[in-house]
């Protein structure tokens, strides 16, 4: 076991850098050997790791700036991941917490991590790749399969965040993936948003998220993250965001 120095570009521009043990151990006793910096996403960070047993690539998301709420949305969102399963969903491969100096004010913490599936990028990143339009036959298969990802996560919660970075490819797989903005329908669960904060991704709303922004009482839920799904359908499909003028050839 090695202590090494990990960052990220946003906390490192704050001064904050992180000694972690390279080696992760999840709440089932797995073994898993921590590798470089991939992405950040809200008040987590995610990183490449490694199964020691089986060699296999992972990404492990770590939650660097913990609050009440931050924490509990983190907790919330590993337990979901634990208990949905899809050929178009993340799947969870554990969670636990490790011991960490931050280095501006030396405090040790001890924060949470999820451990999944590792994904090769996003929609956003694979539609800006690539000059020509992705084809009925490649995205066909795919939007029934995140249609039916989403029916499986309604039985449990709403998404409220669904954009084209939010949908993670790996393979031929596209992904409904980060659950970190859900609202549970389970009677009693608390929501975790502020009165009056604005949700959602900014240029994917929902009519009734842009309500929201206005002030008014609309509530965000299933029916609106069917807008957000249908919305980057269309766009995949006509390589245009289904806004502003539609055209015949949209068609």
């Amino acid at each position: 076991m090695t202590n090494q120095i990990f960052f990220e570009p946003g906390e490192l521009r704050r001064g904050n850098f992180f000694r972690f043990d390279t080696n992760l151990r999840s709440e089932d006793g797995t073994s898993f050997e921590l590798e470089e910096w991939i992405g950040r996403g809200g008040n987590a960070s995610v990183f490449r790791c490694r199964e020691r047993g089986s060699g296999q690539e992972r990404a492990v998301k770590f939650l660097l700036q913990p609050g009440y709420r931050s924490t509990k949305r983190f907790l919330r969102e590993v337990k979901l991941l634990q208990s949905i399963t899809g050929d178009h969903i993340t799947t969870y491969h554990g969670d636990g917490r490790i011991k960490t100096t931050r280095n501006s004010d030396s405090k040790i913490v001890n924060i949470p991590f999820v451990i999944m599936e590792l994904a090769d990028c996003n929609l956003q990143d694979l539609m800006r790749s690539t000059d020509q339009p992705i084809s009925y036959e490649q995205y066909a298969g795919q939007f029934r399969g995140l249609a039916k990802a989403l029916a499986t996560l309604h039985a449990k919660a709403v998404h409220r965040d669904i954009k084209p970075e939010n949908i993670l490819i790996t393979g031929e797989r596209w992904l409904l993936s980060d659950y970190g903005l859900c609202t549970f329908v389970t009677p009693g669960e608390e929501d975790l948003t502020p009165e009056g904060q604005n949700v959602g991704p900014k240029f994917w709303l929902s009519p009734e998220a842009h309500n929201r922004r206005l002030g008014c009482g609309d509530a965000i839920n299933a029916a609106s993250d069917v807008f957000q799904l249908a919305s980057i359908f269309w766009y995949v499909a006509t390589g245009r965001h289904p806004s502003g003028i539609v055209v015949e050839e949209d068609w």
